[in-house]
């Protein structure tokens, strides 16, 4: 995901900057850190490269052309060939536009370059969710994707990806990864998991269930470290249904409780998964 996009002059000052999720650091800090990087880029002799330096969880890219000095925050599990050709396409874009317009930089230029901006940086977030079979992951894509909601088991093969129309989480639009939860398909979960930007795990609420499904938050931390994970405690409409709380003291991670057949519901589904995405 695309966190925040800067573009200022050779002293340091803004002419554009947009944040599109939470940074590794303070607003404050980042700024003053961007203005201060914009100061030694120039000086850099980057004659038009793309350089990047690692921050907490994020990477930030630079580049300059001339006295114009162009930054872009990006999560680690970004590609980085791919990220380094959106910044390289907000340059060119960015100066085919508005090299004219640099000596007296206007606040209507700043708005006429958003939406510029908003469609280069647009990404494609992967969601993975994971569990074993019969806990309801299809029901809670399916939720997600406001469709009718399946009266009755069906087995998921293999993986099922799935986008989400119209669901948008900073400038991203999401993908899902819905994931078989037969035990045969376990040697595909790791690879299947792999530059997940946000894993769920889903159980079905049940004490064994539970139990089992903490096999997920090792493979998790052993293949993906990096995504953000929350556990969905599914089915918390039966009676043999443990609480979110006693859920999360088993499986050592946020849980949130869920009825996924009820369709109220999805509106509490795309909030947790916004509130996992944007943050750090």
């Amino acid at each position: 995901m695309i966190r925040e996009v800067s573009i200022l002059d050779s002293n340091g000052k803004t002419l554009f900057s947009k944040r599109y999720g939470q940074s590794s650091v303070s607003a404050e800090d980042f700024s003053d850190f961007v203005s201060h990087l914009a100061l030694l880029v120039p000086k850099l002799q980057l004659n038009g490269d793309i350089e990047f330096m690692n921050l907490k969880r994020t990477r930030l890219y630079y580049s300059n052309s001339d006295s114009i000095v162009f930054t872009l925050e990006a999560d680690k599990r970004d590609a980085i060939t791919e990220i380094k050709q959106k910044l390289q396409t907000l340059k060119n874009t960015f100066l085919k536009n508005f090299q004219n317009d640099l000596n007296e930089w206007k606040e209507e230029n700043s708005a006429k370059l958003e939406p510029l901006v908003d469609e280069i940086t647009m990404t494609y977030l992967k969601i993975s969710l994971i569990g074993y079979s019969g806990v309801g992951k299809t029901t809670i894509l399916k939720l997600l994707r406001e469709e009718e909601l399946p009266k009755e088991h069906i087995p998921t093969i293999g993986v099922g990806i799935k986008g989400v129309k119209g669901a948008k989480i900073g400038n991203t639009s999401l993908i899902c990864w819905d994931l078989a939860g037969q035990e045969r398909f376990e040697l595909t979960w790791d690879k299947f998991i792999r530059d997940s930007s946000l894993i769920i795990i889903v159980t079905d609420s049940t004490l064994e269930n539970v139990v089992k499904s903490r096999y997920f938050v090792r493979l998790i931390k052993d293949v993906e470290p990096e995504a953000n994970v929350f556990c969905i405690s599914n089915k918390q409409d039966l009676p043999n249904a443990l609480p979110p709380e006693k859920v999360e003291q088993i499986m050592e991670i946020d849980t949130h409780g869920l009825v996924a057949i009820d369709p109220m519901n999805r509106v509490k589904l795309y909030e947790l998964i916004r509130k996992y995405v944007m943050g750090m």
